[in-house]
């Protein structure tokens, strides 16, 4: 089995609602990725997606977003077809960022 490299682009277009809240319009492209099992070759992916996120700062340290994101060149039998629900928690933090907002405090 061999595998060709697949390459992707994104792109986010992003908007503050508010200090906590904000939303993205979000794009995406694969191309690549051929796969060659027993010599027999498949075909490279060549595909298109649009999405939306939305987000939600509960503090420096803890994030929610929610969103999705479709296919929109699958026309074809063969195309591959994606529709995305993403629910994201994140969670970080660092020494620096706790030392800022001490400063901020100060």
């Amino acid at each position: 089995m061999k595998t060709d490299p697949k390459f992707q682009l994104d792109a986010h277009l992003t908007r503050d609602f508010t200090e906590f809240f904000w939303g993205a319009i979000d794009a995406n492209w694969y191309t690549g990725g051929k796969a060659t099992i027993d010599g027999v070759e498949g075909d490279k992916i060549n595909m298109l997606g649009l999405g939306l996120t939305l987000g939600y700062t509960i503090n420096d340290n803890l994030s929610l977003t929610f969103g999705y994101m479709s296919t929109i060149n699958d026309n074809d039998p063969e195309d591959v077809r994606m529709d995305k629900f993403m629910f994201t928690c994140v969670y970080g933090w660092h020494p620096m960022i706790q030392g800022m907002n001490r400063l901020k405090r100060e």
